[in-house]
C-alpha cells in the first residue's frame, strides 16, 4: 500500500501555482514573469483572462511574478497554490511503500 508523504509548504522550497489576471499577455511575457506558462481565457462577459501556471523556486520568485504584474498594471483576480491543500500543506511526491 502506498501513502504520500505531506509537508509543510515553507517559503524557501518550490511550489505550483495558478495566477490569473484580468487582461491579455502573449507568452512573450514569459521571462518577464518567472518562466511561467501564460494562456488566455474569456470570462461569461467576454472580458479576456490570463492564467499564468507553473512552478516557482521560492516564494520570492513568487512575489517577482506578482511584482512584475503589479507594474504592468494588470488586476490579480486569484493567486492559487496547486500543489498544496487549502491549509498550507502540500504533497512532497515521495511515496513510502507498506
Amino acid at each position: 500500500m502506498s501513502e504520500s508523504n505531506w509537508s509543510q509548504l515553507t517559503p524557501g522550497e518550490p511550489a505550483s501555482y495558478r495566477i490569473e489576471v484580468e487582461g491579455s499577455l502573449d507568452e512573450t511575457w514569459s521571462g518577464r514573469l518567472g518562466g511561467m506558462q501564460i494562456d488566455t481565457a474569456s470570462r461569461a462577459d467576454k472580458r479576456p483572462v490570463t492564467i499564468l501556471t507553473g512552478t516557482v523556486r521560492d516564494q520570492a520568485v513568487l512575489m517577482g511574478v506578482l511584482n512584475g504584474l503589479y507594474q504592468m498594471h494588470m488586476q490579480i483576480l486569484s493567486v492559487n497554490c496547486t500543489s498544496c491543500d487549502e491549509s498550507g500543506w502540500r504533497m512532497s511526491g515521495k511515496r513510502n511503500e507498506q
